[in-house]
């Protein structure tokens, strides 16, 4: 016996002797049957539901199984079909199978063959609704999945991407599948590592196990994920790779700001000592200036001298003060802040340091509440460190653009800023090395102002990254949340 027992079998037989017969066996082995002689009886209305195997006569009075089968499978998709012939129409019997038939059997009916027929059918009904059954709890596992789950083919393009990877990158799945990976992510180098490096025999290195990068989502800004992959040696009939990415960015932030933080607790301490033990060198030194620019101010050429080495002592307690800056702690005041007010006066304030430049400044607003909950003047602070950046950059007919929007950052309403202007941009090692302490691209400046910038707007909450627009220029883009953490 088998689960087929528990259904209907419906027999289509226009030669009642054989019919008959069918039925005899079908019964006494416990199947209950429905039995008709035409193709018009058979496409009669009926509980389709209870219909699982149905056994056709090869030649019908009013037509034949390869014209009645795909008929049968719109009514009863999952009915196991077994075609019943005669010799002389074997051939016919093979073409039926090519239809979606899954046995034939051999008149007249032997019992024994036709008993053995149904348990291959039932078996094989049995191994596709296993498969089934392993398909949706894998797929329902992996929709679940707090995890990016995406299936590549082995030249790049996306075949599926789980849910929770639509949400943490913004891309719907119809947008991405068939397209490359690095097209719709921007990133080459995670798709060579997912798939050259996990096909089993293209590479030595074999599956990719922990490698980690950052992944670029649909507004622009990046996730560090952690991938693992394996090859999938039949997706759908092709080669393919599973690539499983854990999305360790808030941990990844976690590790860079506590290391930050005993760095700059170190360099804290350093600086207080070294301004301390420094300053009453310089308050003695410029006294001593002073004092010689007054015995040689008949004599220019040393005065020049004078002059510059006071200039030196300047810039070197500048230096002092921005490091000291740099590594104390904020104390953020925060108030409602209406940002393009803000952005605006501080342009006002940088034009004014190159009056030589005509330089247009535009702006591209698509959202109506421009209110973030911020420190004024630490955001002040960055504004012009990104403003000043960008009008040294440009050319004397340069172009500024500031572009605000709605975002979302770590899943609470946010606005993102992004600065554009059309100077030489920046190299792809600026593009990572630009909020480093002391990194510079100036002939002048200590190289602090963009790492300054950086730590204002973690401790805001927000994120601040050198963004990859398609235009020329540089872009750096802001995003800052609306209210309190």
């Amino acid at each position: 016996m088998s689960d087929l027992t528990r259904a209907t079998v419906l027999v289509v037989e226009d030669d009642e002797d054989t019919r008959d017969n069918l039925c005899d066996i079908l019964e006494l082995d416990g199947y209950r049957v429905d039995a008709v002689g035409t193709m018009a009886e058979a496409l009669a209305p009926r509980d389709w539901s209870s219909v699982v195997l149905a056994i056709l006569d090869r030649r019908l009075p009013d037509g034949s199984a390869e014209e009645l089968l795909p008929r049968l499978k719109r009514f009863a998709p999952d009915v196991e079909v077994i075609v019943a012939t005669g010799y002389a129409d074997l051939d016919g019997a093979i073409a039926a199978l090519r239809h979606g038939a899954a046995d034939y059997i051999v008149k007249p009916i032997n019992p024994a063959a036709l008993r053995a027929s149904l348990q291959r059918t039932a078996e094989r009904r049995q191994l596709a609704q296993a498969k089934a059954r392993s398909e949706a709890a894998f797929r329902a596992l992996v929709e679940a999945a707090p995890t990016l789950t995406i299936i590549l083919r082995l030249d790049g393009a996306i075949l599926y991407m789980n849910p929770f990877a639509e949400r943490l990158t913004g891309f719907s799945e119809s947008e991405v599948l068939g397209r490359g990976f690095d097209a719709v992510f921007e990133d080459g180098e995670v798709r060579r590592q997912l798939i050259e490096d996990t096909a089993a025999g293209k590479s030595s290195t074999g599956p990719v196990r922990e490698f980690k990068d950052k992944l670029r989502c649909k507004n622009g800004l990046h996730r560090t994920i952690v991938w693992n992959a394996e090859l999938l040696p039949d997706f759908d009939g092709q080669s393919a790779v599973l690539a499983i990415g854990h999305d360790v960015t808030e941990l990844y932030e976690a590790q860079k700001k506590s290391l930050q933080a005993e760095r700059l607790a170190a360099i804290g301490q350093m600086m207080t000592g070294l301004t301390h033990e420094s300053r009453n060198a310089l308050q003695r030194s410029k006294a001593c200036l002073e004092m010689l620019a007054l015995e040689v101010e008949d004599r220019p050429a040393a005065l020049d001298l004078v002059r510059r080495i006071e200039n030196a002592q300047e810039r070197l307690h500048h230096l002092y003060e921005e490091v000291r800056s740099y590594a104390a702690p904020f104390n953020l005041k925060r108030e409602a802040c209406d940002l393009r007010a803000l952005w605006c006066e501080t342009w006002s304030h940088v034009l004014q340091l190159s009056s030589d430049k005509h330089v247009e400044f535009s702006e591209e607003i698509d959202c109506s509440d421009l209110n973030c909950c911020v420190d004024a003047f630490a955001i002040e602070q960055v504004f012009r460190n990104i403003l000043e950046n960008a009008l040294s950059a440009v050319p004397a007919d340069g172009r500024i653009v500031v572009e605000c929007k709605e975002a979302e950052v770590a899943g609470r309403p946010a606005l993102r800023i992004a600065f554009r202007d059309n100077g030489p941009g920046l190299s792809a090692e600026q593009q990572q090395r630009i909020f480093d302490p002391f990194f510079t691209t100036k002939t002048k400046g200590t190289g602090l102002g963009m790492a300054i910038a950086k730590r204002i707007i973690q401790s805001h909450g927000g994120l601040i990254e050198a963004g990859g627009h398609s235009g020329p220029g540089a872009e750096i883009v802001v995003t800052l949340p609306r209210g309190i953490p």
